[in-house]
C-alpha cells in the first residue's frame, strides 16, 4: 500500500512539474493534457487519474507558484523593524514579479483561466495578508499613523499587483521595475507619520 501511495504521489508531483514547465513555455491555452501527460513520461489516462482536466492541473501550479513567490517575499521583508521590513517586502515583490513563471503564471494566464473572483481571492490569500500585517505592525511601532488598515493594504496591493503587470509587459522590464520602485517607495514614505 506505501509503495502504491509513493507511486501515486510521485506521478502527481512529475505531471505538476510538466505542467509547469509547459504553462511557463507555451501558455495554458497551447498546453495540452498530451503534452503535459507525454513531458512527464506518463499517459493521459496517469493525467486524469489525478486531476479533472487541465485547469484543475493549472489551479495546483497556481498556488505553488504563489507559495513560492510568498516565500521569497517573507524572506525579504525580515528586517530589524516592521516599517523597514514592509518595504522590502514590496521592493522584493516587483523582483519576483520579473520570473518568467510568476508573469505567466500568475498574471497572464492566472485571471483568465481562474475567473477574476478566484485569481483575486487565491493571489490575496497569500500577498493582502502580508501586506496588512505589515502595517498594522508598522502602526504599533508608530512608523505610520493608526487606522483601519483594510482599505489601505488593498490600495497597495493592487498597486503591487498592477506594478507587477507593467513590468512583465515592458520592452526593459528591468527599466519598468526601478520606475515603480521609485513610486512605491515614494507612495509608503507619504504614509509615514
Amino acid at each position: 500500500m506505501v509503495k502504491q501511495e509513493e507511486r501515486s504521489a510521485s506521478s502527481r508531483a512529475k505531471l505538476t512539474l510538466s505542467a509547469r514547465a509547459l504553462f511557463v513555455a507555451q501558455g495554458y491555452e497551447a498546453a495540452s493534457i498530451d503534452g503535459i501527460a507525454a513531458e512527464a513520461g506518463l499517459t493521459k489516462g496517469a493525467f486524469y487519474h489525478h486531476y479533472k482536466d487541465k485547469k484543475a492541473v493549472f489551479l495546483e501550479v497556481f498556488e505553488a507558484v504563489e507559495e513560492e513567490l510568498t516565500a521569497r517575499v517573507r524572506q525579504a521583508s525580515r528586517a530589524a523593524d516592521p516599517w523597514t521590513g514592509l518595504k522590502a517586502g514590496c521592493l522584493a515583490f516587483l523582483d519576483e514579479a520579473m520570473r518568467d513563471d510568476v508573469q505567466r503564471i500568475i498574471f497572464k494566464d492566472g485571471p483568465p483561466v481562474l475567473g477574476w473572483d478566484l485569481w483575486h481571492e487565491i493571489d490575496a490569500r497569500y500577498g493582502l495578508g502580508m501586506i496588512q500585517k505589515g502595517l498594522e505592525l508598522s502602526a504599533e511601532a508608530g512608523f505610520i499613523e493608526k487606522r483601519p488598515m483594510r482599505p489601505l493594504a488593498l490600495l497597495l496591493f493592487g498597486a503591487l499587483c498592477e506594478a507587477a503587470r507593467e513590468i512583465g509587459g515592458a520592452e526593459k522590464p528591468k527599466a519598468m521595475r526601478r520606475h515603480f520602485a521609485a513610486e512605491i517607495g515614494m507612495l509608503l514614505e507619504g504614509l509615514r507619520a
